[in-house]
């Protein structure tokens, strides 16, 4: 059971959260994770010869292709200089998995999956984006969506 308690305090400059616990458990890493991703986390990249800031809210994929990264949006696709390792390490991760070595999705962005394929499992993006799930990454993503 967690309890949560607020205090207001006029003088405090920067709010603090503290976690009082008898021991340190998968629960509590997992508390900690999450509040640690709840700040917005903000990506740039290229469309054309424009430099634009992306909220990750708005990001309904990363993929890689021929040596570059790109950042989809439902109204634009940006080239970044960043790695797609380096993007997944920033991104929060209670919105955000890696489904292969070139994908990486936004789980609020997904509009459904196929579970027919054998050895794969098929995802339709809201933007109408379909791509798959590789197999190294399947039981993780299975486990992290609870099928």
């Amino acid at each position: 059971m967690v309890k949560v308690d607020i205090k207001i305090d006029k003088d405090v400059l920067e709010t603090t959260i503290i976690i009082v616990t008898n021991e340190i458990d998968d629960e509590v890493l997992k508390l900690q994770e999450s509040i640690i991703n709840l700040k917005p986390n903000l990506l740039s990249g290229f469309n054309g010869n424009r430099f634009e800031i992306i909220k990750e809210e708005n990001i309904i994929r990363l993929y890689t292709s021929e040596g570059r990264v790109y950042i989809v949006t439902k109204d634009k696709e940006y080239v970044t200089r960043q790695t797609l390792q380096e993007l997944e390490n920033e991104l929060n991760k209670n919105y955000f998995i890696r489904i292969s070595r070139f994908d990486i999705i936004n789980l609020d962005k997904i509009k459904s999956f196929d579970l027919s394929f054998v050895g794969t499992i098929s995802v339709e993006m809201v933007n109408g984006d379909v791509l798959y799930v590789s197999r190294r990454k399947l039981k993780e993503v299975k486990s992290y969506l609870g099928i």
